[in-house]
């Protein structure tokens, strides 16, 4: 029984080591050339591993692309779960948040960078796998806020749900540029402080 246990588990773990190898490198391709300009077969060469392996893991190369960010979502989110715990202000809390989520992201710059030239220009074909990313960023999102509202640092009376939208709206605009800029991302910096004490203002729980 041990033998059998152990043998899947070595199946899982090389097909894991795949499914890994097969990211990077597809993540690498499309960094430096463009998700449009890379196909399958390029994946398949520099991975070294069959087309046909590669169909295996995932139905097309989008499927790699939406692996990757949903991965990097959870990351990210998980290293933030902490955050409603931090003192300070709404503003600063909020602002905060989305620092360290480009800090983050930094390593994947010039790859975000062209996801979001892709995902600008082809929306209608990226809608359904920007819907599945959502899954990673929507829940941790949620209970930031709920959890400030139980601080008192965010009003009661805020409904949650559209209060995720407007933020996540925010913070995409706020991707794009520090995406385009680049470090030492001044620029970005000085609009994540203007955004956050407007988006902040009448959020404040009156105490």
């Amino acid at each position: 029984m041990t033998a059998v246990i152990n043998s899947g588990s070595r199946r899982e773990r090389k097909k894991s080591a795949v499914r890994r190898q097969i990211i990077a490198q597809a993540i690498e391709l499309f960094s430096r050339r463009g998700i449009a300009n890379v196909t399958v077969e390029q994946i398949a060469e520099v991975t070294d591993i069959g087309k046909g392996t590669i169909y295996n893991y995932f139905q097309a190369k989008e499927d790699i692309v939406v692996a990757f960010m949903t991965q990097l979502e959870q990351r990210v989110q998980a290293g933030l779960k902490d955050v409603a715990e931090w003192s300070g202000s709404l503003e600063s809390i909020l602002a905060e948040f989305i620092r360290l989520q480009f800090r983050k992201k930094r390593r994947y710059h010039r790859f975000v960078r062209v996801f979001l030239g892709q995902m600008f220009l082809h929306t209608d074909s990226f809608l359904p796998y920007m819907m599945e990313m959502q899954k990673a960023i929507d829940p941790p999102m949620e209970k930031l806020f709920q959890d400030l509202q139980q601080r008192r640092l965010l009003r009661g009376d805020v409904d949650i749900q559209e209060l995720v939208v407007i933020f996540k709206t925010i913070q995409l605009g706020l991707t794009a540029l520090w995406a385009v800029e680049g470090p030492p991302f001044r620029a970005t910096e000085h609009v994540l402080q203007r955004e956050m004490k407007l988006f902040c203002e009448g959020l404040k729980e009156t105490k």
